[in-house]
């Protein structure tokens, strides 16, 4: 990252929610239309969007990754579009981002920051495609996934729970139920919010459904003798995500690891205090949105000024290092992991686990 981008970015983050005020402003004064769509939320939704955008692009400069921002406004597409919105909306609110970006930072960052917003915009030229579904039912997994999520839109968690036990006294494994089934089915109900399929309130059921049985299968699982090493996972602050953090800390647990779980959004005082104090061989954080690199880095730092924290390992993983896997180690981790049965690997082989 070279010193003008590294500014740029530092003055997006900072000046996020004031640079979407003026964006979310030009939008509605040059495009009226997309006001009545929004009815009387129009400039608090338009808001939104456009920090997030400001966040992501701020992203995109402290990774040197520009095509972090080109994603998120394909992203931004496909779910305006599903809602309702006229098929230019974010086209049309990502160019006033770029005319307020090139008018209201210093010229050199200016003309950085509104270029990346334009070329942003190639991307809406592909050809738009409904994200893909995550259930397959031509497998038995699938098709427990599909019975699963069935169960979690009709509003029935006893149904789903005995779905799953019952799965799990017939031989599946936790490994199997949490990747093949529970994840697959959970990402779907990701895709369905996305298309509007779903509202908050279903998505949030399902969610809750989900993590109550994986506690349930945690309980019920075998795990193996102690190996006498611990795991602090943690998502980093910002990241309110944690299913897939807590199916990590339960594959770390059925290894024979100790596991102190912290949970999401973790405050980085914190955490560097309960790295101190807990002592772990392996720290595991979960970045889930690009925008919160920025913030996993400033956690690594922190944590690596404590003497504990100065040897711990590091490995961190979440869908913010999707096709990325590389830019872990340029953020001070010492590795990075895919998934939650390679995240044992991983974590086994940086502390010197034997088989």
């Amino acid at each position: 990252m070279n010193q003008t981008d590294s500014i740029t970015a530092a003055m997006l983050r900072k000046g996020a929610s004031g640079l979407a005020g003026y964006a979310a402003s030009e939008l509605l004064e040059s495009y009226p239309d997309l006001k009545h769509s929004l009815a009387n939320h129009a400039f608090a939704d338009w808001h939104g969007v456009l920090r997030r955008c400001v966040e992501e692009l701020a992203a995109a400069l402290s990774a040197g990754r520009p095509q972090f921002l080109a994603k998120h406004v394909s992203w931004l597409q496909s779910l305006l579009t599903a809602r309702g919105m006229p098929p230019n909306a974010i086209r049309c609110a990502v160019g006033c981002l770029a005319k307020v970006l090139s008018t209201e930072l210093p010229a050199e960052s200016g003309t950085r920051a509104a270029n990346l917003c334009r070329d942003s915009l190639l991307s809406l030229d592909e050809p738009m495609s409904a994200p893909p579904s995550f259930l397959h039912a031509d497998t038995p997994h699938g098709r427990l996934a599909a019975g699963y999520l069935l169960a979690l839109l009709e509003g029935d968690r006893a149904r789903a729970s005995r779905m799953i036990m019952d799965a799990a006294a017939a031989g599946f494994t936790l490994p199997e139920l949490c990747l093949k089934v529970l994840l697959p089915a959970q990402q779907e109900v990701g895709r369905m919010w996305q298309t509007d399929e779903i509202n908050v309130a279903e998505e949030h059921f399902a969610t809750s459904t989900t993590k109550m049985i994986l506690t349930q299968l945690r309980l019920n699982s075998p795990v193996r003798r102690p190996n006498g090493k611990v795991v602090l996972a943690a998502s980093v602050m910002g990241n309110q995500h944690d299913i897939g953090l807590q199916v990590v800390a339960d594959f770390f647990e059925i290894d024979g690891w100790k596991v102190i779980h912290l949970g999401s959004d973790m405050p980085i005082p914190d955490l560097v205090q309960a790295v101190e104090s807990y002592q772990p061989d392996l720290l595991a954080l979960s970045v889930s949105l690009h925008s919160q690199l920025v913030m996993l880095m400033e956690t690594i730092r922190a944590v690596r000024v404590g003497e504990h924290g100065a040897v711990v390992k590091i490995l961190v993983g979440g869908q913010a290092f999707s096709e990325e896997t590389e830019l872990a180690l340029s953020l001070g981790a010492d590795g990075y992991a895919g998934d939650p049965s390679s995240a044992v690997v991983q974590g086994n082989l940086l502390t010197d686990v034997s088989a």
